[in-house]
């Protein structure tokens, strides 16, 4: 029986394919990449543009308000719950600045007397000097 030894031809034609075959899948992969990259692209530019009209709405929001608020604006009736809420939510953030306020005065006050008290008064030493024999 003759050994069947690949001819140098056949293994260099071998290599050749290899190489086209990986060629193939790096331009398959580079162009995936390129479409994710896209992808990712206009996803941040949507999201962003969602930002910029959420922005604008409360800007809108706000003014609105502020005109009802002032007797500038009348809603309609359907509206009422939505200003009511509004409304309900500054309260609740007038209260919670108002709770944050009164502690940052409480340890200020806290800190002025305790300041007050050890003016007064020497320093001294934590431990007592060690007695000579």
């Amino acid at each position: 029986m003759a050994d069947a030894k690949p001819t140098q031809s056949e293994v260099m034609k071998q290599i050749q394919q290899a190489f086209q075959a990986a060629q193939a899948q790096l331009a398959q992969l580079r162009e995936q990449v390129r479409h994710t990259e896209e992808l990712a692209r206009l996803n941040s530019q949507g999201n962003y543009l969602q930002m910029e009209k959420e922005k604008a709405f409360r800007a809108l929001g706000e003014a609105v308000f502020r005109m009802v608020q002032k007797g500038k604006l009348e809603l309609p009736a359907a509206l009422a719950p939505s200003v009511k809420a509004v409304e309900a939510a500054e309260q609740k953030a007038a209260a919670h600045a108002s709770q944050i306020t009164d502690i940052l005065q409480e340890g200020e006050a806290l800190a002025a007397r305790l300041k007050g008290k050890n003016d007064g008064k020497a320093q001294t030493a934590l431990a007592s000097k060690p007695k000579k024999k």
